[in-house]
């Protein structure tokens, strides 16, 4: 017979947590797993890629200013 691996404990991923507050309309819980998930992305992102990426918004802010 095999051995049976160790079970890991389930901890709710952020997935889990994100799908679970817009279920329930907890729209701030949501932008705060939202943004949180972002800054975890741009720490792992190489500072060019960041540069890139601000620029990129501020073009598209520039564009929505020029529509209203």
């Amino acid at each position: 017979m095999r051995e049976q691996p160790a079970r890991r404990r389930h901890r709710p991923s952020r997935d889990t947590a994100l799908a679970v507050a817009i279920s329930r309309n907890q729209w701030e819980l949501v932008a705060l797993l939202l943004l949180d998930a972002l800054a975890t992305t741009a720490r792992t992102m190489p500072r060019g890629d960041i540069d890139d990426v601000l620029a990129l918004l501020s073009q598209s802010e520039g564009a929505d200013d020029g529509a209203r």
